[in-house]
């Protein structure tokens, strides 16, 4: 009779053993679950508030030539001669001293051009 508690014993701390890990791993799939989904809740915050952003500034086209200064992108504008800084764009490198025609928005407070679409112009 003496064993048995020895061997109840034993079958706990085997089981709860076991078990620990099983549980952990549970709890850090779970962990894991949660922080995908607040990452696509970021993302889809950002695309919403991208969209709200361009349907509340008019798209208009741009046209002049790609120049750079500081490690910035500028629009020259062919027209009027402003200058405007490219923003939301990774593919102006590609278009340095060409003409261009841009598609965006300005804030003209700022002088920054919103990039929508990049392409050669005649």
């Amino acid at each position: 009779m003496n064993s048995f508690p020895k061997l109840l014993f034993l079958l706990a701390m085997t089981c709860g053993i076991s078990c620990f890990p099983s549980s952990t791993l549970a709890q850090e799939t779970q962990r894991q679950k949660q922080e995908q989904g607040a990452q696509q809740n970021q993302y889809r915050d950002q695309s919403q508030s991208l969209q709200q952003d361009q349907q509340q500034h008019a798209l208009q086209a741009y046209r002049g030539k790609i120049s750079t200064k500081h490690g910035n992108y500028y629009l020259e504008e062919t027209y009027s001669r402003a200058s405007y800084l490219l923003q939301d764009t990774h593919e102006a490198k590609n278009f340095l001293n060409k003409k261009v025609r841009v598609t965006g928005w300005l804030d003209s407070e700022k002088s920054i051009l919103h990039v929508i679409s990049l392409a050669t112009a005649p």
